[in-house]
């Protein structure tokens, strides 16, 4: 029992010691640091002396000995916790009560040597412990006065008005932590001959952890991540006893029973040895474990993208867009907070419109500022982290706004080569850094974003006439197909990359270390060809993208409808696919082409498609069918979704009917496109709808061949 006590007050002492160096030199020139690390030392000393005291204190005149080294730790320990809260708490008044504190401290040691603190020891299962002398109940009254004087400056502190969020949240759980820390006064019942267990020193090792977090950190301390880094931090100890504990006692018991000293000492090695070689590794076990079991930090990144397609994307009001994007961020991905900030044309500034966890939600950025001149040259985003572990100074103004917006990924929001907004995401509850995966998805759905809130800034300032519902809709296609084709863009930029870091770890691994320079030349070549042929890929997406955001100029031309079909199931494919819905194309071979406006024929295929996915809703089938017959080309578009009640089809043409749920919809759809269509010489309607099993709209397109095809060119 006494080595379990001794080791379990070494890991303790090493750990306590480790943070305060890992602190101090995180800036050495803080004066919070400087208390902070000499506040460990005295800890990690007290710790220090109880492991002496447990295992080398074998008789009565050594337990004396190390018995009176422990409490020259315990008698600072107070003052120097109430140093460094008053340090934290930046008091700078009543310095006299300080100095009157570490005097009482002095008295405190001297009483220890001359027998007024202790008197003699005694002896439980564990081994030997101090006994009270004389004058300890008024040590105990001091420490514990001093306890609650301190907690009553950071109680106060918490009421103060003038704090902000983030100051009472870190003052708070500060407070929390500083409570939960002074349950080792337990330590103190078995010197008044209480038998119990001395365990306080897990207590010292959890506040001086929690302490430190915050001084590094700096930052909103959110309850999930203290709980998780206590509950690595204690599995973390009690792997260190059972390495540290095992060892000695097997080679102590077993090995080296005479030579009691050799064996612990050549325990204690070896332990060391196993902590070294096996630290790192159980550390991350236990981040994952509390992560998968407890935080979930994982999100989907399908559940992201089709909460953007299906319910942020498509909304036409500004307002509502912005708040939909930081609560389903902040929702989905479990952020601390989130903001978006967009640039009011008339103030010349960036404003925050939505917020969610920031610090200052009247926080505004000019053009010339810092951050917005990076992003407006580079398009690049600004993560904080990457900075700091780079060592890249940041001026005191970004710090501010940083500081401001609770920031940890800065996106911007680009529009025609001009940032029209800024995306600023806080940390994520789990404490997980962004990883390249994060930026994959954010990056573009931000791009996204920016057309989505470029729709509604335009949709405010149109009327409400048809012309403008029109571009609404079609403003609105727009934004929900870039967010359906991210994923396809990612696709073969992830398979381009992954060939090129597989060809160079196989060089650095020196497995083309046989291979002669042509060979090398050869496969080099079939690894660009590879890669010319995925970039190709996420080119022509895009150019498909670009093509239909275009506006049309209103000129027709010889149109061939298969590749068009195609065109618009590139586009809105992904966002079916998501909702496991299965596209069959029938196209008759040799199809003549059609004489119509290209873009406006690809906005009718896409409207009827894509309307026939959300009468579907998930799972079902959607057959496009193309064919001649006599002298028209006859487009079917059927699905397998819900159908339309005889009641409605009547009305399914006229302008504001819509048979979608509130605020899915402007009624305006089938009554566009019945007029784009009639305009370029075709006919739209109904052929066939049955309520449950689904319906059938149809397009009609006269043939355009010989002379005609020369006269309409």
């Amino acid at each position: 029992m006494g080595n379990f006590y001794a080791i379990s007050n070494l890991a303790v002492a090493l750990f306590i010691q480790l943070l305060g160096a890992y602190v101090f030199l995180q800036n050495p020139k803080a004066r919070i640091n400087k208390i902070f690390v000499i506040f460990c030392f005295v800890f990690s000393a007290w710790m220090y002396s109880l492991f002496f005291l447990y295992f080398f204190g074998t008789n009565f005149n050594s337990a004396i000995f190390w018995s009176k080294s422990v409490y020259v730790g315990a008698c600072f320990s107070s003052v120097l916790s109430y140093h460094f809260i008053i340090a934290f708490l930046n008091i700078t008044k009543r310095k006299w009560l300080l100095y009157f504190f570490y005097a009482l401290s002095v008295i405190a040691l001297f009483l220890v040597y001359n027998g007024g603190l202790l008197n003699g020891l005694y002896h439980y299962s564990w081994g030997y412990y101090p006994k009270f002398g004389k004058y300890h109940p008024v040590f105990m009254v001091y420490m514990i006065s001093e306890f609650i004087y301190t907690t009553y400056l950071l109680y106060s502190k918490c009421n103060d008005k003038s704090l902000t969020t983030q100051e009472f949240q870190r003052i708070k759980y500060v407070l929390i932590a500083w409570i939960a820390g002074h349950l080792a006064v337990i330590n103190f019942l078995p010197t008044y001959g209480m038998a119990i267990l001395p365990v306080g020193n897990f207590f010292m090792g959890t506040l001086i952890f929690l302490l430190s977090y915050a001084i590094v950190r700096h930052q909103l301390m959110d309850i999930e991540v203290i709980i998780k880094k206590t509950l690595v931090f204690a599995g973390l100890l009690a792997s260190v006893f059972a390495m540290l504990i095992l060892p000695t006692l097997v080679i102590q018991e077993y090995i080296f029973r005479a030579a009691s000293f050799a064996g612990k000492m050549l325990g204690l090695a070896i332990s060391g040895t196993i902590i070294i070689l096996t630290m790192r590794r159980i550390e991350t076990f236990l981040i994952n474990v509390t992560d998968k079991y407890l935080f979930q930090k994982k999100y989907d990144y399908k559940e992201l993208l089709k909460t953007f397609t299906s319910e942020v994307l498509t909304v036409l009001e500004l307002d509502k867009l912005v708040d939909l994007t930081v609560n389903k961020l902040s929702e989905i991905i479990k952020l601390t907070s989130a903001a978006v900030l967009l640039f009011n044309d008339d103030e010349q500034q960036f404003k925050v419109m939505s917020s969610r966890g920031i610090k200052d939600p009247e926080v505004t950025l000019i053009r010339p500022d810092g951050i917005v001149t990076f992003m407006e040259e580079t398009h690049g985003y600004i993560l904080i982290k990457e900075l700091r572990q780079k060592k890249i100074a940041i001026p005191a103004s970004i710090e501010e706004i940083i500081e401001k917006l609770n920031a940890e990924l800065i996106i911007p929001m680009v529009m025609h080569d001009e940032v029209i907004g800024v995306l600023s995401l806080g940390k994520k509850k789990s404490d997980e850094d962004y990883s390249q995966d994060d930026l994959d998805i954010l990056l573009p759905l931000a791009r996204t974003l920016a057309i989505a809130i470029s729709n509604a800034q335009l949709f405010d300032e149109l009327g409400k006439t048809q012309a403008e519902a029109a571009q609404k809709e079609k403003m609105a296609v727009i934004g929900t197909l870039s967010a359906g084709i991210n994923h396809e863009i990612c696709n073969p930029l992830g398979i381009a990359r992954g060939q090129c870091e597989a060809f160079l770890l196989n060089i650095k691994d020196g497995l083309y270390k046989n291979k002669s320079t042509e060979e090398l030349l050869t496969k080099a070549k079939d690894i660009m060809a590879k890669v010319m042929h995925e970039t190709d890929r996420a080119t022509a997406i895009t150019k498909k993208l670009s093509s239909f955001a275009k506006p049309s100029k209103g000129e027709s031309e010889m149109v061939h409808i298969d590749k068009e079909i195609d065109d618009v199931l590139g586009l809105v494919g992904y966002e079916l696919k998501l909702e496991k819905i299965e596209i069959e194309k029938r196209v008759q071979e040799g199809l003549p082409d059609i004489f119509v406006d290209k873009k406006q024929f690809q906005e009718v295929l896409f409207n009827l498609i894509r309307n026939a996915g959300q009468a579907i809703g998930e799972k079902g089938r959607i057959v496009i069918t193309a064919a001649k017959e006599k002298e028209k080309i006859i487009i079917d578009i059927k699905d397998t979704g819900s159908g339309i009640p005889e009641d409605k089809i009547k009305m399914l043409f006229n302008p504001f009917f819509t048979t979608k749920d509130p605020g899915k919809g402007t009624g305006l759809g089938l009554f566009i496109v019945r007029q784009v269509v009639e305009k370029n010489g075709g006919r739209i309607y109904l052929k066939e709808t049955k309520v449950g099993e689904g319906t059938t709209f149809t397009l009609e397109f006269p043939v355009v061949i010989g002379e005609k095809v020369k006269a309409k060119q």
